[in-house]
C-alpha cells in the first residue's frame, strides 16, 4: 500500500510539474524518497515500488549526457531497486535524446528541495520522487593533542646549532611524530612512541641573522596533531 505521504506527494508533483520545472538547480548530494508505479505491458496488475536513495546531482560533462543536457542525476532510482542515470536540460525537463526519460522532470521547490515526475521511455514507469540536499556529516570534535617547544624559549638569541626540544600532551596510542619546521621549511621529523623530550637539532647558519620562527608539530596515531610556534633571533 503507497504511503500516504508518497500519495500526497503523487499529487503535489503532478500539479507542479504542469506550471514549471526548475530554473535553478543547486549540483550537490540528495537524499531522495521515490515511488515508481510500474504497469507491465503483460496483462499482469500494476506494481507500485517505493524506497529511498542517495543521488548525486551533477554539473553535466563532455560525455555523460547529449548536448543538450545542462545536470546529470547519478543513482536515479528506478524500478525493481536498481538505479539509472538521468539526464537533465537547464530548464529542469528531462533530456528525452537521453533514452532514459520519455517525460517529465525537476521541479523545484526551495534552494535545497526539489520535486521529480516523470515516465521512462517505455512510458509504463512513472516516478515521483522528493529530493532533500544530504545534510553533511558534522565535523569531527578538535584534537586536545598539545605541542610544545621548551627548548629554546620565546625571543631568546641563538647561533650555531640549536637543540630544539620537543614535548607532546594527550596523544593517542604509541606512535608519535615530531616535526620540526623553521620558517615554514620543515627541517626533520623523528617518530617516537613517548611524548617527550624529542631533541632535533637545527642549524641556525642555514638561515640569514634576524627573526626566525620555530614550528613543532606532533602528530599520534590516531591522525590527531597539536602545533606550537615560537620565535628566535638568529645572531651568527
Amino acid at each position: 500500500m503507497m504511503k500516504p505521504a508518497v500519495i500526497a506527494l503523487a499529487i503535489v508533483l503532478t500539479v507542479a510539474a504542469s506550471v514549471a520545472w526548475a530554473l535553478d538547480l543547486q549540483p550537490g548530494t540528495y537524499d531522495m524518497e521515490w515511488s515508481i508505479l510500474h504497469v507491465p505491458v503483460s496483462s499482469d496488475l500494476p506494481d507500485l515500488d517505493t524506497g529511498t536513495v542517495t543521488i548525486e546531482l551533477e554539473t553535466v560533462m563532455p560525455g555523460d549526457c547529449p548536448p543538450t543536457s545542462a545536470f546529470i542525476v547519478r543513482n536515479a532510482p528506478a524500478f525493481r531497486d536498481t538505479t539509472t542515470t538521468w539526464c537533465i536540460k537547464a530548464d529542469g525537463s528531462f533530456d528525452t535524446s537521453a533514452g532514459t526519460m520519455s517525460s517529465g522532470g525537476l521541479f523545484q521547490y526551495t534552494p535545497d528541495v526539489f520535486f521529480v515526475v516523470g515516465k521512462n521511455t517505455r512510458a509504463n514507469d512513472t516516478t515521483n520522487a522528493v529530493a532533500r540536499r544530504a545534510t553533511p556529516p558534522p565535523p569531527p570534535p578538535p584534537s586536545t593533542v598539545k605541542a610544545f617547544i621548551t627548548q629554546p624559549h620565546n625571543n631568546d638569541t641563538v647561533g650555531g646549532t640549536v637543540w630544539v626540544v620537543m614535548w607532546a600532551e594527550n596523544t593517542t596510542g604509541s606512535s608519535n611524530a615530531f616535526t620540526l619546521s623553521a620558517d615554514g621549511k620543515q627541517v626533520k621529523t623523528e617518530t617516537t612512541s613517548s611524548r617527550g623530550p624529542v631533541t632535533i637539532p637545527w642549524d641556525t647558519r642555514s638561515v640569514a641573522n634576524g627573526t626566525h620562527t620555530l614550528t613543532a608539530t606532533v602528530r599520534d596515531a590516531a591522525g590527531n596533531t597539536g602545533t606550537t610556534s615560537i620565535t628566535v633571533i638568529v645572531r651568527n
